[in-house]
């Protein structure tokens, strides 16, 4: 017997235990283990009155309902009959879906409830008249269909999609892809990430979640399945006729509300919205249904597309789980992702206004920056006149700057500066970019130096220390680019945020990224060893000063006492030394930040918006 279907057997055994006038005169056949759980759970349950069972969720749930759905087929037929007001016992469909909900994840289970249900009954059941709470069932059907669709074959997959798509595409029933969005967009464990800090899937560009486990999210063929199916649905013709139904004219009214039939209120009419917002949990699907192309003709074909709201929000989210494969080992597919990254910023910037953004769309741009950090630094460093800058854009040719792969030319800025304009009045997405910003100064730096050799002592150059450089300019570009982010959001909303902690929350990005250049000038053994022997207050002890295995110092931010401290500590110790030492090559490092601070920060304040 499996796990579920001894519940069920225990249920029942609660459920007559539990019925009044039941006394020692009555006999049950249990075996041992399950009399023991039934006593367990009538003290629990029943022994106050309750004549009810827990379920998963620790929830109380009856002994009748938890009965009703002890089968995948048979929870499909209760609940379809209680939705259509035609239930028995007095169970309701809000009894069944709580009773339901711990049988979701097994892969039999669900399969055999969207067999007995039919995949064309699934966007309709949560509009039926019955049904007091269509959200909560949609959203539990959604992890059923996740979990069914892992055990599907293409073919399977296929089949399913093209019936899904018909139950929906037709005069009448154009309402049920409310429904359908959100039975798509029901939370489960899998849930789209969509920086390249914490990638879903692994790397070099395989697949993540595959689904082959309980709860793991929509299998991806499935989705792209389905994708391509209800891509053939004209939204436009479903906005006309939305109109028709909000007009004053009673005969037009009706009609148009006779096409549109039922709907779930809260959700897109788009039939895209809940697929892609799907897709997006699983970034290898994402850029390949979004890539199927050289040319890019399904992207070209997309950003075409009269998206609502939500739509676009989840459009948008799917193009920033593609692109984090930008750092895909794989030479295809990181390919694919730079030019989808380059191309989706310049049609965001041109095609879409910040009055169509939710929240959710700021998020997905914030990330598709994020995945962006060499573009992005280039952009908002357009007036940076430090050092090497010899352009208002980024020359491809200089040896000290960050590839910039998706495009192969000086970066234009404006379309990475109109996006950021728009999305930085709120922290969580400036904070987003400015950590990517961060975390690509110091990967360059690494870059930087594993390109350059220090100099060969008693030549005319060894003096001077190329690896220095190596290190300064790409911290100083991060710290003028976040700057300008900070000044643009002291533009747009009047705010004064010059003393900035983007980075951190704590720590202000000036010190934040001193910190961490002095932090990689000490593990390419460019500070002097005499300089970890200055410590100031013999009753201080710098955590984040390391011992080697082979004896020799260096810092490692990670081991101090208080994160939040630390850059400060760090800056103070560096005065210290310079002082006692006269080893400057701390200014060296961090030549310039200051002047990077401010001069970022006044263009971003001056940027002229959009009109």
């Amino acid at each position: 017997m499996t796990r579920g279907a001894s519940t069920v057997a225990d249920s029942r055994v609660v459920a007559r235990l539990c019925q009044p006038g039941w006394g020692p005169g009555h006999r049950l056949r249990l075996g041992v283990s399950a009399a023991v759980l039934a006593v367990g759970l009538v003290l629990s349950g029943c022994a106050a009155g309750t004549g009810a069972v827990t379920g998963a969720s620790g929830t109380s749930v009856s002994a009748d309902a938890a009965d009703m759905v002890s089968s995948g087929g048979r929870a499909a037929q209760e609940l379809s009959d209680a939705a259509r007001g035609a239930g028995t016992g007095g169970v309701g469909v809000g009894d069944l879906v709580q009773a339901a909900a711990p049988h979701a994840g097994d892969p039999v289970w669900a399969n055999d409830f969207i067999t007995a249900l039919g995949p064309g009954n699934l966007a309709g059941l949560p509009l039926a008249g019955a049904v007091p709470d269509g959200q909560a069932l949609a959203h539990l059907l959604g992890r059923i269909l996740a979990t069914a669709s892992t055990t599907w074959d293409e073919e399977t997959c296929e089949s399913m999609a093209t019936t899904i798509k018909e139950s929906v595409d037709g005069k009448g029933e154009w309402g049920r892809i409310t429904a359908l969005n959100a039975i798509l967009t029901a939370p489960t464990s899998t849930q789209a990430d969509t920086t390249a800090t914490q990638p879903v899937g692994t790397a070099g560009g395989k697949e993540a979640g595959s689904a082959t486990g309980a709860e793991s999210g929509f299998a991806p063929g499935f989705l792209t399945a389905l994708a391509d199916e209800l891509a053939g649905i004209d939204p436009a013709t479903i906005h006309r006729y939305r109109g028709y139904a909000n007009t004053s004219y009673p005969d037009l009214t009706h009609f148009g509300k006779r096409a549109i039939g039922g709907y779930l209120t809260g959700y897109s009419f788009d039939p895209l919205t809940g697929v892609l917002e799907a897709i997006a949990a699983h970034p290898q699907t994402a850029l390949d249904y979004l890539t199927n192309t050289a040319d890019l003709s399904r992207f070209d074909q997309l950003s075409q597309r009269q998206w609502d709201q939500a739509g676009l929000a989840a459009y948008t989210t799917a193009i920033a789980a593609a692109t984090t494969l930008r750092t895909s080992t794989n030479t295809d597919v990181r390919h694919r992702a730079d030019q989808l990254a380059g191309q989706a910023i310049t049609y965001l910037a041109t095609s879409t206004a910040e009055d169509q953004y939710t929240p959710a769309t700021e998020t997905a741009i914030a990330n598709l920056l994020a995945n962006s950090p060499a573009e992005v630094t280039c952009a908002l460093n357009q007036d940076n006149l430090y050092k090497s800058w010899s352009t208002s854009t980024c020359d491809y040719g200089d040896i000290w700057f960050e590839r910039q792969p998706s495009i192969y030319e000086p970066v234009d800025p404006t379309p990475i500066t109109t996006l950021a304009w728009r999305i930085t009045d709120t922290p969580e997405t400036t904070s987003t970019i400015a950590n990517a910003l961060a975390r690509h100064a110091h990967t360059q730096a690494q870059t930087n130096l594993t390109n350059t050799t220090s100099p060969t002592p008693g030549t005319i150059n060894d003096d001077y220390d190329p690896r220095v450089d190596a290190i300064n300019i790409p911290y100083q570009r991060a710290v003028y680019a976040i700057s300008y982010l900070a000044g643009l959001t002291e533009n747009k909303t009047a705010t004064s945020t010059y003393n900035h902690a983007l980075i951190t929350g704590h720590t202000t990005d000036e010190n934040q990224l001193f910190a961490m250049a002095i932090q990689d000038a000490a593990n390419a053994d460019l500070l002097d060893p005499e300089d970890y022997t200055i410590t100031g207050d013999s009753s201080k002890t710098y955590t984040w000063i390391v011992t080697r295995p082979d004896g020799t110092y260096t810092i490692d931010l990670s081991k101090a006492d208080d994160p939040t401290m630390a850059p400060g500590e760090m800056s103070a110790w560096v005065r210290m030394v310079e002082a006692a030492t006269g080893d400057y090559v701390f200014k060296d490092i961090t030549d310039d930040f200051g002047n990077g601070y401010m001069h970022g920060h006044r263009s971003g304040s001056a940027y002229a918006a959009e009109s």
